[in-house]
């Protein structure tokens, strides 16, 4: 039996056959064609301190005057003079004269038993006399007279044409004015006046409350007041 040994094809590489890329010419970069910075760096000039060294010579001169030793007195047991003292490093110091000082020191302790006893003298006088200030400065208190501002009364009423406002004060009663916009009469006096409050005792009725804005009841809610009530703390005052 004849074997045939078949041939083994080997296909051709395709990669020859492929068409070469396109390239598209590039320029070159631009840095290439910046010319180089030119830096101008100044030459340093250090203005070095001058220092003034002693030469050898003067050196060992200075060393010669530091060695040489101070005379020292030899340590003796005599008493120094009546009217002087031994002071280390100083020496003999003069002592003053006894007189001044012994007059000094007496002068100083009459001067504070005088002081001490002039204190002493016045806590004492002070607790005697402290009652009797006590009771005159009760007795002054209770002769004070008492002056109290009486402040009219504005009343703001429903009135004819509109909300009518009547004074009680010391004079008498009056009308005072007539508004239609009781709310902004009220802030314009305010505005106005800023002790309108605090002069005036104001009483707002109860009934005209509807006429007044949320803002505006919840501003002079406490002078709110109800007819009622007003008319019986009129009663109450007035005796018949």
């Amino acid at each position: 039996m004849d074997m045939e040994i078949k041939p083994i094809r080997i296909p051709r590489n395709v990669i020859r056959e492929l068409p070469p890329p396109v390239v598209d010419a590039t320029a070159p970069p631009v840095t290439r064609s910046i010319s180089p910075p030119v830096v101008d760096v100044p030459a340093p000039v250090i203005d070095y301190p001058t220092i003034d060294v002693p030469t050898r010579e003067e050196f060992e001169g200075m060393r010669v005057q530091e060695d040489t030793p101070e005379e020292v007195m030899p340590p003796t047991r005599d008493l120094p003079p009546p009217n002087q003292i031994n002071v280390p490093v100083i020496g003999p110091v003069d002592m003053p004269d006894p007189g001044p000082l012994v007059a000094a020191g007496a002068t100083a302790i009459i001067t504070t038993g005088a002081a001490l006893g002039a204190t002493v003298a016045f806590t004492q006088l002070k607790n005697l006399a402290e009652p009797y200030i006590r009771q005159l400065t009760e007795r002054i208190k209770t002769k004070k007279i008492k002056i109290k501002k009486i402040k009219p009364v504005l009343h703001f009423v429903t009135g004819r044409t509109g909300v009518d406002i009547i004074e009680y004060s010391a004079e008498g009663v009056n009308l005072v004015d007539s508004t239609d916009d009781v709310e902004k009469y009220l802030r314009d006096n305010v505005e106005t006046n800023s002790l309108y409050e605090y002069d005036n005792k104001l009483v707002v009725d109860e009934n005209i409350k509807d006429l007044f804005t949320k803002e505006g009841q919840k501003r002079f809610k406490r002078h709110f007041l109800a007819s009622k009530k007003f008319v019986k703390k009129i009663s109450a005052r007035v005796s018949l």
